[in-house]
């Protein structure tokens, strides 16, 4: 990636009123952290006075697209295994007359995916396991890391020359397949009725996970946290497998989750365990 070309995709979307923010190089993750007073995805703006200055300290930023401002939901269909694998699913949805249109924004992933982008002008939400545990399919309504970005040294890239000024209205299939899933999920409850403590801090530092480049670096950060506040070392370990299957990309081999965690476990002076 060239010196400040998120930056310069930025400037560009703004001008047909898309939000955009940086994320961490290399990472899914917002470059101003929460324990900075960073709001993750929240923080994207079509400004672009803000946007100059949010990636003037560091020109090499990923960039995600804020999705619900914007009016967007993104398909993601992923081939990371061979039990998960999207792309079959879109050949089995398609059998039944369900085809994801590819004559609008498409983008393919650093891992070989695909990002299906749709205009929708009513409210949706996330679908993480959308047609199935094993579809390999997650809908997507809050944000997107979007090209520039590089993951691995890998860009997402547009296809067939599109932008997102070719964005096409989602199918009314797909969508009436997620409003019938919203009917069977309970209400999305968003308030908080107290100031965050260290232990909402931590678990939303869980959640919003690492990239291949930070993936060791992080889990050994957080099985630290968990040591220092008096977490067993078996609950550590095991959330350390939870966090790892559900919130790195892509995760890591168990044999190195062992190696973060005896290392820690070592220099915490906790009992040994046998793997």
């Amino acid at each position: 990636m060239k010196d400040f070309s998120s930056l310069k995709q930025a400037l560009k979307l703004a001008d047909i009123g898309l939000e955009t923010s940086p994320l961490a190089p290399n990472t899914k993750i917002p470059l101003i952290p929460l324990s900075q007073g960073g709001h993750g995805y929240k923080n994207s703006t079509s400004d672009k006075a803000i946007l100059n200055k949010m990636f003037s300290n560091c020109p090499q930023a990923n960039l995600c697209l804020r999705l619900d401002t914007s009016h967007l939901i993104m398909v993601d269909v992923d081939l990371h295994t061979k039990e998960a694998n999207g792309k079959e699913t879109l050949l089995k949805l398609a059998k039944q007359n369900m085809v994801l249109p590819s004559n609008g924004y498409v983008e393919s992933t650093p891992h070989n995916g695909l990002h299906y982008y749709f205009k929708v002008d009513v409210p949706v939400h996330d679908i993480q396991q959308a047609f199935g545990k094993n579809s390999g399919i997650e809908i997507h309504t809050l944000s997107s890391s979007i090209y520039p970005s590089e993951i691995d040294g890998k860009q997402y890239e547009p296809l067939d020359g599109h932008t997102l000024e070719d964005v096409k209205p989602v199918p009314k299939w797909l969508l009436d397949y997620i409003n019938q899933q919203a009917q069977t999920k309970k209400p999305f409850i968003t308030a908080r009725y107290r100031d965050k403590l260290y232990t909402g801090k931590l678990l939303d530092e869980f959640v919003n996970g690492a990239s291949s480049g930070n993936r060791n670096a992080f889990l050994t950060r957080i099985a630290g946290k968990m040591f220092a506040v008096g977490a067993e070392a078996d609950t550590v370990y095991n959330m350390l497998l939870v966090i790892n299957k559900n919130f790195l990309t892509p995760p890591l081999m168990e044999r190195e989750i062992n190696i973060i965690f005896e290392s820690i476990l070592r220099r915490d002076s906790q009992p040994q365990f046998n793997f």
